[in-house]
Order: structure tokens, then C-alpha cells, then sequence
């Protein structure tokens, strides 16, 4: 079936995963970025509060503000393209992540310093907030997690010592981990279903191949003007489907389509895209080599009496070839104008080698 390989399936879900969040970190950095400068005046307005340690604190909250302006940057320079912006985002949204736990540990830390006591809540506040805010793979997101949970953990103990406190927060970090992880998986699970309706959407449900739908999609990305010098328009269909269904049945001549679609497949696998546009017709699009392309059709024809042989029943197509470079100055439609009409020749010399009147099979 040409769904593709499962890496590619799995970069789509992720893809999907990553912009899906571009909205709501936008959201949560921008809020940061505004908090940051509020607490970045809070040192200048009470500055004895902090004492020793201002100027870490102002650096602490300079450095999230600045993390937050370059990843709403980042976000809008990656508006370009949904391949650009996973690009960006894969790498912006886990660094932003393990950032915005070791800052809050940080914090937490130098709090503890100035008031001699630890309170967890900016760490908790970020560690709900990040998975949120943040497209990231839950085993990634279980990893950090821990390792922040751990060192939370050492710190209001090396403080407070242990106690019935510190019960509170392991359920607090329990309940942390099971969240996020379980909101993650949420997350991966919609992704996966979108990418698999989406998919859906553009296969032939008989075939399997590509549909008319990304068929015209295609086209209209070619475009009419300045086509490749190396593109080539294939067009293939079946011989006597009608004679076969009015026969045999429409469950044969089915089986006639698919075969051919499973043919075309195997044999121009790699070699662009494969479509089925209509009943017993089928396009194949790529840029390559004349000499490669006659192999492959040829490779074709013996797949095709191959499968003829294995089912029982004749499996006969014709094929017609136009590349942009024999046609100079075409754009995709006229390409698809002349390969049809070759292959409606190749079709009339199969039914009067026979010697049968084309007209009779309609096709």
C-alpha cells in the first residue's frame, strides 16, 4: 500500500504534534515575557529584599525573559512552512523545556537562600505549565521530569528535613507526573488520529494509491508554466474492463484495478507518485531518465502477465508516455493531453491485433 514507511507516518504525527502548540506557547511565553519585566522592576523597587543575591535574580529573570523573545521569534520566523516550522520547533520546544525547569529550580534554590525556607510552587507552577505549553514526546518529558523531581526533592529535604511535609509534595510530584505524561499521550493520540484521517483523505480506498484529489492537488503545485526538464506524465488503462464486467462480473473486473494498481506500485515504487484518477485509469508523476522510465515499463508488462498468469484472468493495459523536454513549452495539462493521447493509440493497436473494434469495449 503506498501510506508510506512508518518513519514517515511517525514524522507526520510529530509534525502535527509540534504545530499544534504553536498557539498556546506563543500564549504561555508571551505571559512569561510580560511576568519577567514585572519582576525585573520588582528588583529595582525593592531591591533590598533580595540582598546578595540581586543581581542573580535579575540576571534569572532576564535570561527567561530573553528565552521567551527569541522563542516568539523563533515561532513567527517558523510560520513559513509546516516542514520549516517543525524544523525550528523539535529543538526550540525541549531546550524552552528543560529551561524553564532549571530555571525554576534555580529560583527555588536562591529563594531558599534569602528566606531559609523552600517553597515549591514556581517549580510546580512551570512543571504543569510545560506540558502544556510545550509539544514534547513523553518519554523526553518523564526524563526531565525525574531527574527535576529528584533534585526538588533533595533540596527540601537538605532545607526543611524530612517530615509529614514532604509526604504532601511526593503525592504532588506523583500526581505532576502522571498529569503531564497522561496529557502528553492525549496529545500524541489526536495527533496520530488527524494525520490518519488526513491520510484517509488522500487515498484510494480500492488501491490504496494516491487520489484523484492530490492528483489535482499535484497538478496545480506543477503548475502550466516552466515545468521540469526532466518530468515525465504517465498515463496507464486497463483494456476491456467492460468486456470483463459485463462477462464476468464488476467483483473481476475490481479485481483487474487492483492488480494493476498493485503492479503499478511494485514496479514504480521509488519512482515518483503513483495515482489512481478514475475508474481504470492511473497516472504516474516523476522527473528522472527516459532510459530508467522504459525500464520500468517494461518492468510493468511482465509484472502485469506475471499477475495474469498467478489470478486466471488477463490482466492488459496500455501506457502513454510525454515528458516536458519532447514538448517544449507545455504546461501539465496539454503534458496530460498528449500522453492520453498515446495512450489511446497504444490502446487502438492492442484491440486490432486482436481484432476487435475498440468502440465495442468503450475504452
Amino acid at each position: 500500500m503506498n501510506n508510506g514507511t512508518a518513519s514517515d507516518k511517525r514524522k507526520q504525527v510529530h509534525m502535527r504534534l509540534y504545530s499544534s502548540s504553536q498557539g498556546i506557547s506563543m500564549i504561555a511565553l508571551i505571559i512569561a515575557a510580560v511576568f519577567e519585566m514585572m519582576m525585573l522592576g520588582y528588583t529595582v523597587i525593592n531591591a533590598e529584599l533580595y540582598g546578595p543575591y540581586i543581581w542573580r535574580y535579575r540576571l534569572f529573570y532576564a535570561s527567561l525573559l530573553a528565552v521567551a523573545v527569541i522563542y516568539i521569534v523563533l515561532n513567527v520566523f517558523a510560520k513559513r512552512d509546516i516542514e520549516h516550522r517543525y524544523g525550528v520547533l523539535m529543538v526550540a520546544n525541549p531546550v524552552c523545556a528543560v529551561f524553564f525547569f532549571a530555571w525554576a529550580l534555580t529560583i527555588t534554590y536562591y529563594d531558599s537562600q534569602v528566606t531559609n525556607t523552600v517553597d515549591p510552587s514556581v517549580f510546580m507552577t512551570f512543571s504543569l505549565v510545560v506540558p502544556m505549553s510545550f509539544s514534547l514526546l513523553p518519554a523526553f518529558y518523564a526524563a526531565v521530569v525525574i531527574l527535576s523531581d529528584a533534585l526538588m526533592l533533595y533540596l527540601i529535604i537538605s532545607v526543611t528535613g524530612a517530615g509529614a511535609p514532604i509526604i504532601n509534595v511526593i503525592v504532588f510530584f506523583v500526581f505532576q507526573f502522571v498529569l503531564g505524561i497522561g496529557f502528553l499521550r492525549l496529545k500524541m493520540k489526536l495527533s496520530e488520529r488527524i494525520v490518519q484521517e488526513e491520510e484517509n483523505a488522500r487515498i484510494d480506498v480500492m488501491t490504496g494509491l494516491s487520489n484523484r484529489r492530490i492528483y489535482e492537488e499535484d497538478l496545480k503545485r506543477i503548475g502550466e508554466e516552466h515545468l521540469p526538464n526532466d518530468l515525465y506524465y504517465v498515463v496507464i488503462d486497463i483494456n476491456g474492463l467492460k468486456d470483463v464486467n459485463d462477462s464476468y462480473g464488476h467483483e473481476t473486473g475490481d479485481r483487474l484495478i487492483v492488480g494493476a494498481a498493485r503492479c503499478i506500485e511494485q514496479c514504480f515504487a521509488g519512482w515518483g507518485r503513483q495515482y489512481r484518477i478514475g475508474g481504470d485509469e492511473f497516472v504516474i508523476l516523476s522527473s528522472g531518465k527516459r532510459e530508467e522510465l522504459d525500464r520500468l515499463i517494461s518492468v510493468y508488462q511482465k509484472a502485469t502477465e506475471e499477475w495474469s498468469k498467478k489470478h486466471g484472468v488477463t490482466l492488459s493495459t496500455s501506457c502513454g508516455v510525454a515528458g516536458s523536454s519532447e514538448y517544449p513549452g507545455y504546461g501539465i495539462t496539454d503534458l496530460a493531453r498528449a500522453a492520453d493521447k498515446r495512450m489511446y493509440e497504444e490502446k487502438d493497436r492492442y484491440y486490432q491485433s486482436i481484432g476487435v473494434e475498440r468502440r465495442r469495449y468503450r475504452k
